[in-house]
């Protein structure tokens, strides 16, 4: 499964891949003004969705993020500090 958190700061996005740790991720800039962290996950391990979620609410709050948005698959969640 891959996951996709959006933000409009490439410094918010690379910030939040070093939270990353021992995920695969990668960074795309899908146009000037967004950068996307794609994260994969094995789906034999969901309890790395709590762990990962974890994560980016840590990121928010570090960075002082209000929302973020994340697509999972057909679905999508909005995160707020």
């Amino acid at each position: 499964m891959k996951i996709r958190i959006e933000s409009t700061s490439r410094w918010d996005a690379l910030a939040l891949t070093r939270r990353l740790g021992r995920y695969r991720w990668y960074l795309v800039e899908p146009d000037e003004k967004h950068w996307d962290v794609y994260v994969e996950l094995d789906d034999e391990q969901p309890e790395l969705l709590d762990d990962l979620r974890d994560r980016i609410d840590r990121w928010l709050a570090e960075r002082r993020l209000d929302v973020v948005t994340i697509h999972a698959g057909e679905s999508d969640l909005t995160l707020s500090r």
